[in-house]
């Protein structure tokens, strides 16, 4: 296209004439964008895109105009109105102007809008946030008088003329399914990195921060092109980090960019500038939310000091309708987001306010309120709707607790202890603790009531991680105080989790006697569906120790109440309860449709604990008939219980993994993964259970006789070296070379023995790449085999050279000639 002054003016039948300007970078992603843009344009005369500054509205215009270029016979004529204020020199001078048509004392709207009838042109007006009003009117009298005129404008709010359609432009694309590299936005820091740094290139562990970085400046094309303006100083994790608190480090390096460009802070000082008053009040105290929010946690905050909750609707569309304030969620309930970057700079504003401090206050009581009611429902039919629900606010929820234990500690002390269920119901151990162990730093400042809830929320915490010392002394000190403050229902959830860890450390009778005591107390407030849940505990107790008899009545019991009040949580627990001891009772038909209940429950529930624990159970039943079905569900099992941090149900899978075929091809394995669960059941004081040690006991007896004493105990003992996370691979190992029963020249004991120390030909191949300095993740691609299996194969080789590490290995391969 040729700029104004070359077409000498617009006229008719000038064919490509126009005023576009030439973009001076190739436009990344957009390609949905554009096909969307140009249909509405195919079917609308008036198109604005609508987006927060920096979302890439002009690049985009401009190669919108580009793909149009043949379709309007008298051109496409751009029109900058971001110097403008519509004062001093009116819109459609500007328009006039940038049309290159003749300006006279006497020109108004009207005969700018006479002098384009009949012209077939696409007018695209850019920056109209500002004078949006004039724009309005100006673009209702063009489009009324000239038939054949199209218009797209670029806004940060909508302009409000008849007709228009809105097309609302978010950040660049953040995955494709392909690897974060190959998104629009990476490929956006990429491109501008490498303007700064030729031959810029990620370094070996890059595509992680790289993804966390877009994430977090949401995929703003501005902002990512400003963050890559600093890679020629800062790595992309130091860049990452940086951005977490100080959005002042995007700062353009071109001189030439427009002053409301050079600076994210400018970017939004400009849109800030556009608000009045009570916009701006509503804006700043919106950074007190992380995430999504509701229209009524909006009202219930913000509305104090200057703002009428009556209001608040109105101000937070105007804050829509600006591009400030994004709609997260259309569903039921909408809700609303500020874009990180925008909230950040928000959130400035509100610290150099005088609201800050009454703002962050509400915040943390609107959550609290939220929490307890969440608590209650969570003890209803309504479960999944309340964790749902929780799940949504989490980042809301983490804000009030780090204010509030600051701040307020009574609140952030209700706060986190009315919290653990949800925590632990969604298998979320490791954040509720690190939560509630804070809370605890500041108790002593809160009231009985909150330090016993939150001492019972951590212990309760501490145990589902086996950390049974901690556990034990945090639950001890919340019995002493809801004695002291006459709580029973608070005193029987501390009986009851005091019962569990008496139960995993064996003392079945202390056990019994715990939950015992905690039913008694239930039972005399009344509460039926507490009394099942230590029915269900008692059961649990009953199966470990081998009364499966009992087990099955007492948990049988427990399901049937907990189906009648709708608690769906509990009746997956107490399924897999039911389940297993049907197992000892030889009833697998029964044990199976229990354990497959339970299974769906949980995966319905969102439970992982409950996922995890009948994954584990339903294999045993599996095991002798559907060996794959059994290997997949203990792998699920035993990623999950790795995830919680539950070390006591590892244990118990390791030596199930163990007893498998798959342990029975590979002998040696299976004897170090016994030893392994053995040395984390010594760690943890929480001996095999009676009814689980038959198999573990068949199990030694099998491997004593393939092996012998002496071998069997030397790998017990090496096994019993292992760290957790050694032994889990070596699990996986296990359950993935069992799984190549097709294939068992992968498995190192069914291969010959090929050399002069017993290496097997699969071996040689391993110790050949292993000389070569190749990790096992990378001698497993080579071989095509798992990080893990190749990981066993290392351990099998060192073992059979006799040598303590992969350099000593590499020197015998030297000998060998195999690094040649």
């Amino acid at each position: 296209m040729t700029s104004a002054a070359g077409s000498g003016g617009l006229g008719p039948g000038s064919p490509g004439q126009g005023n576009v300007p030439l973009s001076l970078t190739p436009l990344v992603g957009r390609e949905d964008e554009l096909r969307q843009l140009d249909g509405l344009l195919a079917g609308s005369r008036l198109v604005t895109i609508v987006g927060t500054g920096g979302c890439g509205k002009s690049r985009l215009a401009l190669a919108l105009a580009d793909r149009l270029a043949d379709r309007y016979r008298d051109g496409i004529w751009w029109v900058d109105l971001s110097a403008t204020s519509g004062r001093e020199v009116p819109v459609q001078a500007v328009v006039r102007s940038a049309l290159g048509l003749p300006q006279s004392a006497g020109d108004s709207a009207v005969t700018l809008a006479q002098h384009l009838r009949g012209q077939q042109v696409l007018v695209m007006l850019d920056n109209c946030e500002h004078v949006a009003n004039e724009c309005a009117v100006l673009i209702e009298l063009l489009l009324r008088t000239a038939p054949d005129l199209a218009v797209l404008a670029t806004s940060r709010e909508v302009i409000g003329a008849s007709g228009e359609q809105v097309f609302r432009l978010d950040g660049l694309q953040l995955a494709d399914g392909r690897g974060v590299e190959t998104s629009e936005a990476a490929q956006l820091f990429l491109a501008r990195a490498t303007a700064v740094v030729p031959g810029f290139e990620l370094a070996a562990g890059d595509a992680e921060p790289l993804g966390r970085l877009c994430s977090q400046l949401d995929g703003l094309p501005l902002t990512i092109e400003l963050a890559a303006a600093r890679v020629g100083m800062l790595s992309i994790t130091e860049i990452a980090r940086r951005l977490e608190h100080d959005v002042g480090l995007l700062r353009h390096p071109s001189r030439t960019a427009p002053a409301r460009q050079q600076t994210l802070v400018a970017t939004l000082d400009w849109s800030h500038g556009l608000l009045d008053g009570a916009e701006q009040v509503l804006f700043r105290r919106l950074a007190c939310f992380r995430g999504s929010f509701s229209l009524l946690a909006a009202e219930t905050i913000t509305s104090e000091g200057g703002l009428v909750l009556s209001d608040v609707l109105h101000l937070l569309g105007a804050l829509v309708d600006k591009s400030l304030v994004q709609v997260a969620d259309r569903g039921v309930e909408h809700r609303y987001r500020l874009l990180e970057t925008v909230r950040q700079y928000a959130e400035q504003r509100l610290a150099a306010s005088d609201d800050e401090s009454a703002v962050r206050a509400a915040h943390a009581e609107f959550y609290l309120e939220l929490a307890l009611r969440a608590r209650a429902g969570l003890d209803g039919p309504d479960q999944v709707r309340w964790l749902d629900r929780l799940d949504i606010e989490n980042g809301n929820v983490r804000a009030a607790l780090e204010w509030a234990l600051q701040h307020r500690p009574e609140t952030g002390c209700r706060l986190a202890a009315a919290l653990w269920p949800f925590w632990y119901r969604r298998g979320h151990y490791n954040e509720g603790r690190y939560w509630l162990e804070e809370a605890l730093t500041v108790a002593g400042a809160a009231s009985p009531a909150a330090q016993a809830a939150t001492l019972a929320g951590a212990g309760i915490l501490a145990f589902f991680q086996c950390d049974y010392e901690i556990a034990r002394q945090r639950l001890s000190i919340a019995r002493s105080l809801y004695e002291a403050e006459g709580d029973g229902v608070g005193l029987a959830t501390v009986l009851q989790r005091l019962g569990s860890i008496a139960r995993e450390e064996a003392r079945y009778a202390e056990a019994r006697r715990l939950h015992e005591a905690a039913r008694v107390v239930l039972q005399e407030l009344g509460d039926e569906v507490g009394s099942a849940t230590c029915e269900d505990h008692l059961g649990f107790a009953a199966w470990l120790e081998g009364d499966f008899v009992r087990a099955i009545d007492l948990c049988a019991g427990a399901v049937e109440t907990f189906r009648r009040h709708g608690r769906r949580q509990e009746t997956a627990a107490a399924l897999v309860n039911l389940g297993a001891a049907s197992l000892l009772a030889g009833d697998t038909t029964g044990a199976e449709r229990q354990l497959r209940e339970s299974l769906e429950l949980s995966e319905e529930l969102g439970y992982p604990e409950g996922v995890a624990w009948s994954s584990h159970e339903l294999a045993l039943v599996l095991a002798d008939r559907e060996e794959a079905a059994a290997r997949e569900l203990l792998a699920r099992s035993l990623r999950g219980h790795v995830e919680l941090g539950d070390r006591w149900r590892v244990a118990s899978v390791l030596e199930t993994v163990a007893g498998l075929e798959a342990g029975r091809r590979v002998p040696e394995l299976s004897a170090e993964l016994i030893g392994a669960a053995r040395a984390l059941r010594e760690q943890l004081g929480a001996p095999i259970p009676p009814s689980e040690r038959p198999r573990s006991d068949e199990a030694l007896r099998r491997l004593r006789r393939e092996l012998g004493d002496v071998r069997l105990e030397e790998l017990l003992t090496l096994g019993g070296r292992l760290a957790l996370a050694g032994a889990v691979e070596l699990a996986a190992a296990a359950l993935e070379l069992g799984e190549r029963h097709h294939g068992l020249a992968d498995a190192p004991a069914q291969d010959a023995p090929k050399s002069e120390h017993g290496l097997t030909e699969r071996e040689l191949d391993v110790l050949r790449l292993l000389a070569q300095g190749l990790t096992n993740r990378q001698i497993g691609g080579e071989l095509h085999i798992s990080a893990g299996t190749a990981g066993v194969h290392v351990s099998n080789i060192l073992r059979k050279l006799g040598v303590s590490g992969r350099v000593q290995a590499a020197g015998v391969a030297h000998q060998l000639g195999l690094d040649s």
